[in-house]
């Protein structure tokens, strides 16, 4: 489309342009107005999406908490390390062993080749500087060709060697290039070209030829009056790996007790990030609020010092969720999930306070803690220690028939926080979601719309202005040149 031509000024000698724009400033404030909107709800969006990724990640981690089998941490103890070790690898299911060693496992001794490398080669990456070639062959029948250049290494060497599949695999220690059997076949090496002396192999149609091995000797070992054999000293039984050091005569306990260290970090853990996360919602929505500060317009931002413009959106946005009701409930409701008695459970482990977590201890000053939770570590590791079961229960508990006071706190609280996190999305909505059907979402899309409307109408406002100067300034240029043309005309009659 051709612009319209726009005439500023030339008869009236007015400067049309800023006239114009003088006249468009108030024209523009309705769309002004709808821009700082859109930006406020961006901001409330953006603001109400940062609390639900918070909750929804606190959400996640109460998988630790609320799932009794995650919480059952159990450790075994020998009464002798000396002579038998254990390691919990699972849940063991007894919670005492008693374990006689009568004959320790002997290992196998596999076939092997210690070869002296030559002094002149002072580590693994030192080129060995000739040029050979040799054969590895087994018992079983598998063999393989190996060449061998000056540039090559020990430890391209030993590659080598390890790629072929014959079981036989290299190594290097104090100097000695060592071939083991890995499948229990004695083998040898033979020099088929070239002088292999430099790696202790000798020259062409020499042989080495490995050791013979020794077997391995099964151990015995009795494990609550049951008697195993064993190949290693060293194998897991009932979620433990047991490590055997010596012959017993007398048994050996093994005690499996709540792992207390693993059950105290889970809940300080939880502790410390909900405490962390109510501040955050605390502080988002106390936030102080700065009447009369608005959302800068581009052109408003473009005209001030970017420290300036950047401390007025700051002030502008301050406060956006302030008293903010869904978050204000929420927190209200993950309280109340935490301070509720748990009902069934044992009447001296049904709450927070009696394991030694409890709201602030500064009297009159706590409500400046806005339910922060306290751990008492000494009462709290106390009570895993001598009631282990009875603690996790507290958060743990099922209720069949989804009863709120009978749920462990766990899960109360997991429902509460996702309660919340749902409201956030119908009202915010969610950044991985390309369709944006929240309640802020829609707000956008009808802000939008009215600015596209408004701006279409401004063009239409600006184009009349400009028509209507124009039409001004052709009038006053036809008047100027018929008062030319009279002059003129009076001029040449005299």
């Amino acid at each position: 489309m051709v612009s319209p031509i726009r005439l500023g000024g030339i008869a009236s000698g007015l400067d049309t342009d800023k006239i114009i724009k003088d006249l468009m400033k108030a024209e523009r404030e309705p769309v002004n107005r709808l821009k700082r909107k859109k930006q406020l709800e961006e901001w409330k969006r953006d603001s109400y999406r940062e609390m639900n990724a918070l909750l929804f990640d606190f959400q996640k981690s109460l998988d630790s908490l609320r799932f009794a089998s995650n919480l059952n941490k159990k450790k075994a103890v020998s009464n002798n390390d000396a002579a038998v070790s254990v390691t919990t690898k699972g849940t063991p299911s007894l919670s005492s062993y008693t374990i006689k060693v009568t004959q320790l496992a002997q290992p196998a001794i596999p076939p092997s080749a210690a070869l002296s490398v030559d002094s002149s080669i002072t580590d693994s990456k030192t080129q060995i500087g000739s040029d050979f070639s040799f054969s590895i062959n087994t018992s079983k029948g598998s063999s393989a060709s190996i060449t061998v250049s000056s540039t090559d290494t020990i430890d391209s060497i030993i590659a080598k060697v390890n790629q072929t599949g014959t079981g036989v695999k290299a190594s290097f220690l104090n100097n000695k290039l060592v071939f083991t059997s890995s499948d229990g076949s004695t083998f040898d090496i033979t020099v088929s070209s070239g002088d292999g002396t430099v790696l202790g192999m000798g020259t062409n149609g020499t042989t080495t030829n490995s050791s013979a091995g020794q077997p391995g000797t099964p151990g015995s070992v009795e494990i609550n009056g049951v008697t195993h054999s064993i190949t290693s000293n060293t194998f897991t039984y009932d979620g433990m790996e047991i490590n055997l050091k010596q012959v017993t005569t007398d048994p050996i306990i093994i005690d499996v007790r709540t792992d207390e260290d693993a059950v105290f970090n889970i809940i300080k853990s939880f502790v410390d990030k909900y405490n962390e996360v109510i501040e955050k919602i605390n502080n988002k929505i106390s936030e102080k609020k700065y009447k009369g500060y608005e959302p800068l317009l581009d052109e408003e931002k473009q005209e001030l010092p970017e420290k300036t413009a950047e401390k007025l959106e700051n002030m502008a946005k301050s406060g956006i969720l302030q008293r903010d009701s869904i978050l204000s409930s929420g927190l209200d409701a993950m309280r109340f999930a935490l301070s509720n008695k748990l009902e069934g459970a044992d009447s001296a482990f049904d709450t927070l306070s009696e394991i030694g977590i409890t709201g602030s201890p500064y009297g009159k000053y706590a409500y400046l803690e806005k339910g922060k939770l306290y751990i008492d570590e000494t009462k709290l590791r106390q009570a895993i220690s001598e009631n282990g079961d009875k603690v996790i229960n507290l958060f743990t508990q099922y209720s069949s028939t989804k009863n709120y006071n009978e749920t462990g706190l766990a899960q109360r609280l997991y429902d509460e926080i996702d309660k919340t996190v749902k409201l956030l999305t119908d009202k915010a909505g969610n950044s991985t979601n390309p369709i944006d059907d929240s309640v802020i979402g829609r707000s956008l899309d009808n802000i939008n719309r009215d600015i596209n409307l408004w701006e279409e109408r401004l063009k239409m406002i600006e184009d009349r202005y400009w028509k209507n100067f124009s039409a001004m300034e052709s009038a006053l240029a036809k008047m100027q040149s018929q008062s030319t043309w009279f002059t003129n005309l009076l001029g040449g009659q005299q």
